[in-house]
């Protein structure tokens, strides 16, 4: 069995949720069918040498630990809270709530992490073992020892994911972190399939991050309908689960820009699939998930011709008492949801971060001019703002860049406060569709919902609380010819709303729990106002018992009957993911 033999490897972990209650895929260590160390061995013969035994990445800091080693532990402390670098460690979690289980992990304190956060290092969630891919025949292989010895695959690029699906113990993991190949075809052919021919295609390795193909595509004068943080993986999740971000007023969702995908399924076949090869699986993987119905290899992806990117960021505290806060507060989201019909028509994307004290927005239109179009749908908004009784304005002004590579350095700056890596982390969502703002009684009734949220989470003894209104929606993509499974909710979604709580230490089981509950009931009102309504996959509440109709809609039955198609002993099951078969772990 061949192990680290240098903590300076770049090593990893994944995350999906398995059940005691499975019929199959649930051997652990120490049962008679867990593979002897003679049987990794030979699997990693098979892997030309790429299975190795997760080691978490905050191991070389704990005095107690085998994997103790002061050097590499200062070098881990230094990048433990870039985004960029955490991903390239296989054994970690973006939020650390996903690398623990219950009291044991081996994660460091995010504002100081020369302090350890537990007692000593465990392997906590993370797999037993990971296989570093670097071609379709190490998954292939991987899946065939998971089925021999009825072990859990789970599936990992950055570990970049609110649910944990990427970290699943005693699992065989699949890290695909390492596959970052990125082309560009500006003439493309498709696979067996005339029909879907276009120009200006681009190629992404699973493994790539955000950043890296936006670099890459800009400099052959082209944007992807990428997110805006940089270190999430690209083609994983994001790709296959939505995928939301500066364009999607503009062009869609990532999943209506796809194009062809290339996939390694449950049988261990290698599949190149479009609108003409396996359509119902490409469907699927259009919004359906990643980590589910097969292992994507390579994402091709329809590109859009670079255009300037125009920016309004406003920044405010709120002075006074609390009472007058609140006041605050209330005007200033209605103002900006009185707003939000009309930049929504002008194509603005971006978010707006408020807590109780005070508030961030970055609004952002990609569009070929000098900025005066956002300019001029903003203008009566930003004198609103300017003259705001009960608050310190400090910031409210305009940029504009020449490209979106212009934008990453100032985006990436703002994604270091609004996604900071290595603290633990929360969620509660729900897409608001337009309707709900037309009427000054139902909007009203939105406001009312998310400040009494807003009000809750307060009580939960969480280090830091608040509310982030995105507006990165594909109201101009309605999809009318259903060529995506993406939630149909999104299609008329005006805002995307998301309640976040943030940590740096383990809570106390009953404080957790009291948060965790606190949060999914914060969206009752909001839900109230959305019956037959759902939230965005990949930011939601990880406990939501409505699941399939929350996230998948009308899409869910058909997207089951193509899971069981082409993954019929479900080998592929992560936390509410299609096919999703219990949630004791």
């Amino acid at each position: 069995m061949k192990f680290l033999a240098s903590l300076t490897y770049i090593f990893g972990v994944a995350l999906a949720a398995s059940s005691v209650s499975d019929p199959g895929y649930n051997c652990r260590p120490g049962q008679k069918c867990w593979p002897s160390r003679q049987e990794w061995q030979q699997l990693n013969e098979t892997l030309d040498g790429h299975l190795y035994q997760t080691i978490p990445m905050g191991a070389p800091c704990y005095a107690n630990s085998t994997y103790y080693h002061a050097a590499t532990c200062s070098a881990i402390e230094n990048e433990y809270n870039n985004s960029i670098s955490r991903g390239s460690f296989y054994g970690q979690t973006y939020w650390p709530n996903w690398e623990a289980c219950g009291t044991s992990g081996c994660s460091l304190l995010s504002p100081d992490p020369d302090e350890t956060l537990y007692s000593t290092c465990s392997l906590g969630r993370l797999a037993s073992y990971y296989v570093d891919v670097t071609n379709n025949s190490h998954i292939s292989a991987a899946l065939q020892f998971a089925q021999a010895h009825n072990i859990r695959i789970s599936v990992k690029n950055t570990g970049h994911d609110f649910f944990g699906r990427s970290s699943v113990p005693n699992s065989l993991a699949i890290w695909t972190h390492n596959l970052k190949n990125l082309d560009f075809y500006q003439n493309f052919t498709a696979s067996n399939c005339p029909s879907a021919n276009v120009n200006n295609v681009g190629e992404m390795g699973a493994g790539v991050v955000a950043g890296d193909a936006y670099r890459f595509f800009n400099s052959h004068g082209m944007d992807v309908t990428g997110g805006y943080e940089e270190s999430v993986g690209i083609a994983g999740e994001f790709g296959q689960g939505g995928g939301v971000g500066d364009y999607t007023t503009t062009y869609g969702l990532m999943v209506d820009n796809a194009v062809e995908f290339e996939v390694v399924t449950a049988d261990g076949c290698t599949r190149v699939i479009n609108e003409c090869n396996d359509p119902d699986l490409f469907w699927a993987m259009r919004g359906g998930g990643g980590g589910t119905f097969a292992i994507l290899t390579k994402y091709r992806v329809q590109l859009h011709p670079s255009v300037p990117i125009s920016t309004y960021n406003f920044v405010a505290e709120f002075l006074g008492t609390n009472t007058t806060q609140q006041e605050t507060l209330r005007t200033l989201m209605t103002a900006h949801a009185s707003s939000q019909i009309a930049w929504s028509a002008e194509l603005i994307t971006g978010q707006v971060d408020y807590s109780t004290g005070g508030v961030s927005g970055d609004l952002v239109l990609p569009y070929n001019d000098d900025g005066t179009k956002l300019r001029t749908a903003t203008a009566a908004f930003s004198d609103f703002f300017s003259n705001m009784t009960g608050i310190y304005v400090v910031q409210n002004n305009y940029t504009n860049f020449a490209s979106y590579t212009d934008y990453l350095a100032f985006s990436a700056a703002n994604a270091e406060k609004t996604e900071p890596a290595g603290i633990f982390s929360l969620l509660a969502s729900r897409l608001l569709p337009h309707t709900l703002f037309k009427a000054s009684s139902t909007l009203d009734s939105v406001i009312d919902g998310i400040i009494s949220g807003m009000e809750t989470a307060t009580n939960f003894g969480l280090y830091k609380v608040g509310v982030q209104i995105v507006a990165e929606t594909p109201l101009s993509s309605p999809d009318t010819k259903q060529q995506t499974s993406a939630l149909p909710a999104w299609r008329d979604a005006l805002w995307h709303v998301i309640h976040v709580g943030e940590w740096y230490e383990p809570l106390a089981a009953a404080v957790l729990e009291k948060a965790t509950d606190g949060f999914l009931q914060m969206l009752d009102p909001l839900k109230k106002l959305t019956p037959g309504g759902g939230a965005y996959f990949n930011e939601a509440h990880y406990g939501e018992p409505e699941w399939e109709q929350t996230f998948f809609g009308a899409n869910y039955e058909r997207l089951l009957e193509v899971k069981n198609r082409y993954d019929p002993t479900h080998i592929f099951d992560c936390w509410k993911c299609v096919g999703f078969r219990g949630e004791n772990e």
